[in-house]
């Protein structure tokens, strides 16, 4: 093993999300990450682990442009926060993954007493055969699992988002490598004059295209800068639990989806979608969520 971290064993959880050789970035299960140290810890020593190529400053960036935290959360999210660069092997007390690219981590070794990971990422869980792992999927968008299956659905912290004091009337789109790539942005003209695109480097085009601003992430005040977001069609026709048709629902920002023609296809779109404009309430994130006494009958026993 050319890369080992041993965690803190004082630590009853660590929070993280699935590492390879190529980066995340800023994105959805980063937050989630947050979102769940933030409620979790009051229960739990709880740790965050960063394994991509995210340093503390871009870390704390994306926190204060997203969250009103304080000072002193902010500082405590720092001092729980280890970074560990793409380890081979990882052992720990408890861990849970805000995502569920685990099931592609076959050369990666995971040491823990317990490993909890939300599912997301593909249509069909993996049936686990392992007693200390444990899947929570929303029992509406995935088929039962065979050992460990929790019916669980993500939520979000919106308590704790900052606050939108003006709006820019454009028009906002991600073409973000991971799953979002435009190959042809001609045919989102039609929206608007002036579009905003959350890229990565990676696949940022290398031409200026006009109507066209090219942002990568983390983005200072994002919601205050569009008034509609276009939901982009992806190519794999899944999104397991969209989190950013949820905020633009709290912050009052209009949605249009862009060639979306497989609803009956993405369960994990069409039910956050039906959440949103029937049981809204139901995705936000509480002190006393749930999550809280499924962790406690698992790992305090």
């Amino acid at each position: 093993m050319s890369k080992i971290t041993l965690l803190d064993p004082n630590y009853d959880l660590w929070l993280t999300y699935s590492w390879s050789n190529n980066n995340h970035g800023i994105c959805g299960h980063t937050f989630e990450v947050i979102d769940y140290f933030s409620i979790l810890k009051n229960h739990f020593r709880v740790g965050i682990l960063i394994a991509e190529e995210l340093d503390w400053a871009t870390f704390e960036s994306s926190i204060r442009n997203k969250y009103n935290f304080s000072e002193e959360e902010i500082d405590n999210i720092k001092s729980n926060t280890v970074f560990s660069l793409r380890p081979e092997l990882v052992k720990g007390k408890n861990i849970l993954f805000t995502d569920g690219g685990i099931v592609n981590m076959k050369n990666r070794v995971l040491i823990f007493d317990n490993i909890f990971y939300f599912a997301c990422g593909n249509k069909e869980i993996k049936n686990n055969d392992r007693q200390n792992v444990w899947i929570l999927q929303d029992d509406r968008v995935y088929e039962p699992v065979n050992l460990n299956g929790i019916n669980y659905k993500k939520k979000i912290l919106f308590d704790k988002l900052k606050g939108v004091s003006q709006c820019e009337e454009n028009i906002l789109i991600y073409a973000t490598k991971n799953c979002r790539e435009i190959e042809n942005y001609e045919e989102y003209k039609k929206y608007g004059n002036k579009i905003l695109v959350i890229t990565n480097k990676e696949n940022r085009p290398i031409l200026p295209i006009e109507g066209f601003f090219f942002f990568i992430p983390p983005v200072k005040n994002l919601f205050e800068k569009f008034s509609t977001y276009v939901y982009t069609p992806i190519k794999r026709k899944w999104d397991c639990s969209p989190r950013f048709i949820a905020e633009c629902k709290y912050f009052n920002k209009k949605v249009i989806f862009h060639n979306i023609d497989y609803w009956k296809e993405d369960k994990g779109l069409y039910w956050r979608q039906w959440d949103i404009e029937n049981n809204f309430n139901s995705l936000f994130l509480k002190e006393d969520d749930e999550i809280i006494q499924i962790l406690k009958n698992i790992i305090l026993k």
